[in-house]
């Protein structure tokens, strides 16, 4: 637009105009002086100081070039009328002169004008610099987070920032009208004054120490205070800088620490809770600044609360509202600890004034109080109580607060559930110390390595020793008679460990040599990882006990024989009355019908004497049957008495073939005699009865074809019998039974075969009698062999004698 064009161009010809008549005016002026010196018809020195103030002037203002220039106009104007009059040297000289100093004052003057400039844009650029410093330095000032303060060697504060106002709760014009000392508590002011004199002396140049400042409401602020002298080298005084800082949130975390520390180490030092809780409500007291603490404890029903403990920082307003909180039950949900034992939440009350009227919040207004806090005892996640701390001004909690509080409720509830352990582990071992001393049967405590560790009086007392005796020689005796008695019940030995609690009868010596019967029962007690960490041992005088089961036991071992006896009796009645009445009737029966054959008559005279032979041959069964059965009888009895005399025992054997042979045509008699065989004492009738009833069952049991072999040799002090068959042999089972009265092998071809049971009995008493012993050896389907021993005479025994075969 037009308009808009006009505006420039006219303030560009203004600058041109100003410049073109700043830059004319010198040449104007020295026109000027010009003119009015050829007016004149002046002498150049007399207008020399007007061209030189002009020089002067321009110099100061304008640049190099238009000094210079200015200053050759001058000197050509003072050299102008000298060389126009072409005046002599002397004339030219001093004008020339003239000009010469006006071209180096113009020089010399711009020289100084630049370097002053330079100097001035320097001072400028440094006090720019300075003032941009201060401005940032002030703005540091301002928003650093500690307060800072510039102020006299007297403690009046000359300047200070905005934090410094914000921690004291002032104005920054109230703080310049105070001192170092009216912002300190009462308590520190002389700790402050007596720093101040240090600085003012230079004895120091730094102080600092923690103190707490006041501010206008009489509250008290923790703060770090420091202090540094500033040396002034221009003014020659000094000043101190002064930096506070509040250490609120510091003191109060260092309190919250100590406090949790005091805490657990009245937990861990304590016995129990009645002498660790007054410590630790003085320790919530002091460390958090209340006044008042209680400790409220559930009843044993859990229905209801009582203060149990409590502490107070002094004042018999405090006392009277501790007293009136002793009459008080608390239920839950009753009041703040009500509500805190049945939430076990931690709950307060910051600020009593504005909390609804009720009468435990009357009995805190009527003590000063302002503030309450209350938060649970939990063990096992169950509130067991109930810790209240009061303030008497108004507190409001902060986090770390209320979570350190909740902590150590929790660790106070877990103290409570060890202290509780603890006394009552104290009462048990107390109880088991009791029981281990006043017991009447003897214990004794043995270590892993099977050392005596300990021994009750009963023990000693039972076996006569003291503890030193019991542990030296009486426990080892013990150990060792355990470990065999053990061995023969097949049981563990005593170190190999106990789990079952079995019991182990040994013999013991005491100190007076009594000897007595010990029930030893031993417990292992396992330590922490389940290892047998030492053994308990119960030990219980049985001697009585011993002795009457020892009689109990012989009287019945006496009652089984006697049944094992009757039965036996009973048993071998029945096998007697059934042999004997078979025998009988067998024999009878062929008695009564020869001789009714031989009664009828028309018998042949041949006819009749086999008859008869046969009714002797039945006569004779039973005639042995009767002898047998009294022999026995006589024998078992001890009635009966042997003829010993000197008898060759190979004779008696070849008495028993020729006696056997005639009758036994269908098998084959073997003789194996030693003819070295010694003489022999006994009753040579009963021998050859020995043998031959050996022989007459050997012939009874073997096949036709069968061999009997009959031997003798020497066997040590013996004289060694065996006969030998190739029969069918004894079972296995029936061995061992052979030589019992009425016993008949009953199985196989045997039953078939007639006979009494006593035959082997009769030998095996026999032989017996004459101090021999008789077994067999036999296999079903080979055969037996029938051994049995007669001692040698002493003579035979000393010297052999030869024997015919």
């Amino acid at each position: 637009m037009p308009g808009a064009e006009v505006r420039p161009r006219q303030r560009g010809s203004a600058s041109w105009t100003s410049v073109l008549v700043r830059r004319a005016t010198p040449f104007a002026a020295l026109a000027a002086v010009f003119a009015v010196q050829a007016l004149a018809n002046a002498e150049p020195v007399v207008a020399f100081p007007l061209y030189l103030t002009v020089v002067l002037l321009v110099s100061l203002q304008q640049d190099r070039t238009e000094s210079i220039a200015v200053a050759a106009v001058a000197a050509i104007a003072v050299l102008f009328k000298p060389l126009a009059t072409a005046g002599q040297a002397s004339d030219v000289a001093p004008a020339l002169l003239l000009a010469a100093v006006l071209v180096a004052v113009a020089i010399a003057m711009n020289e100084l004008t630049k370097h002053s400039r330079a100097t001035a844009a320097a001072a400028q650029s440094k006090a720019d610099g300075l003032a941009e410093s201060e401005r940032r330095l002030r703005a540091t000032l301002e928003s650093a987070e500690v307060g800072l303060a510039l102020a006299g060697l007297d403690g009046r504060l000359l300047e200070t920032n905005q934090p410094l106002a914000l921690i004291l709760g002032r104005s920054r014009d109230e703080l310049l009208r105070t001192t170092l000392g009216e912002i300190i508590v009462e308590n520190d002011r002389a700790a402050i004054d007596e720093g101040l004199a240090l600085l003012r002396s230079g004895d120091v140049t730094r102080w600092d120490a923690d103190t707490h400042v006041v501010r206008p409401d009489g509250s008290a602020v923790p703060a770090a205070l420091f202090i540094a002298r500033l040396p002034n080298p221009i003014a020659g005084d000094a000043s101190l800088l002064v930096q506070l800082a509040d250490i609120s949130a510091r003191s109060r975390a260092g309190a919250l620490r100590d406090c949790v520390a005091a805490v657990r180490q009245i937990i861990v030092t304590s016995p129990g809770l009645e002498a660790a809780m007054p410590q630790l409500l003085s320790t919530f007291c002091g460390h958090l600044d209340w006044n008042v603490a209680q400790y409220w404890a559930a009843d044993a029903d859990r229905k209801t609360m009582h203060v149990r403990n409590a502490w107070n920082a002094s004042g018999a307003a405090l006392d009277a509202f501790l007293h009136a909180s002793r009459g008080v039950a608390v239920t839950p949900g009753a009041g703040l600890v009500g509500r805190v034992w049945q939430s076990g939440v931690l709950a307060a009350e910051e600020d009593l004034e504005s909390t609804p009227d009720h009468e435990r919040v009357s009995v805190l207004r009527s003590a000063a109080l302002r503030s309450v806090v209350a938060f649970p005892v939990v063990d096992g996640g169950e509130a067991v109580g109930v810790i209240e701390l009061a303030s008497d001004r108004v507190r409001s909690l902060r986090d770390d607060e209320v979570t350190m509080l909740a902590t150590a409720g929790v660790e106070i509830g877990q103290f409570i559930r060890r202290s509780e352990t603890a006394q009552a582990l104290r009462r048990s071992e107390a109880d088991h110390r009791a029981i281990y001393e006043r017991s009447p049967i003897g214990i004794a405590r043995i270590s892993s390595g099977g050392e005596l560790l300990e021994a009750n009086p009963a023990l000693l007392l039972m076996l006569e020793h003291d503890e030193q005796t019991m542990r030296a020689g009486a426990w080892p005796d013990l150990l060792r008679a355990y470990d065999q008695a053990a061995a023969r019940q097949h049981k563990a030995p005593f170190l190999a460990g106990f789990t079952d609690g079995s019991s182990v009868q040994v013999r013991a010596a005491t100190g007076s040599g009594k000897w007595l019967w010990l029930q030893l029962t031993a417990t292992s007690i396992p330590d922490s990882s389940g290892r047998p960490e030492h053994v308990l041992v119960m030990i219980e005088d049985v001697t009585a006990v011993r002795e009457t089961s020892d009689k109990l036991a012989e009287a019945l071992e006496a009652q089984r024989d006697a049944n094992v006896n009757l039965e036996k009796i009973d048993r071998t009645k029945s096998e007697f009355l059934s042999i004997v009445s078979h025998e009988f009737r067998t024999a009878l029966t062929g008695i009564q019908g020869f001789s009714e054959l031989i009664r009828d008559g028309g018998l042949e005279p041949d006819e009749v004497r086999a008859y008869g032979g046969y009714i002797f041959n039945d006569a004779d069964r039973v005639n042995r049957l009767i002898g047998d059965m009294l022999d026995l009888d006589r024998m078992e009895s001890g009635r009966m008495s042997m003829r010993a005399a000197d008898v060759d025992i190979n004779d008696v054997l070849m008495e028993a073939i020729s006696r056997a042979a005639p009758a036994a045509v269908s098998v084959e008699f073997k003789s194996d005699l030693d003819p070295r065989l010694p003489i022999v004492s006994g009753d040579r009738d009963r021998l050859v009865q020995v043998v031959s009833n050996l022989v007459n069952n050997a012939v009874k049991y073997s096949p036709e074809g069968g061999t009997v072999t009959l031997s003798s040799r020497v066997e040590g002090q013996f004289a060694l019998v065996s006969i030998t068959d190739t029969g069918i042999g004894i079972p296995q089972d029936e061995i061992g039974h052979v030589f019992e009265r009425f016993r008949r092998v009953r199985s196989g071809a045997a039953q078939s075969i007639p006979g009494t049971g006593l035959g082997l009995t009769i030998v095996k008493q026999i032989v017996e009698m004459h101090g021999g012993k008789i077994w067999v050896e036999s296999a079903v389907g080979h055969g037996s062999s029938f051994h049995f021993t007669i001692p040698l005479t002493a003579e035979g025994a000393r010297s052999l004698q030869l024997r015919h075969a």
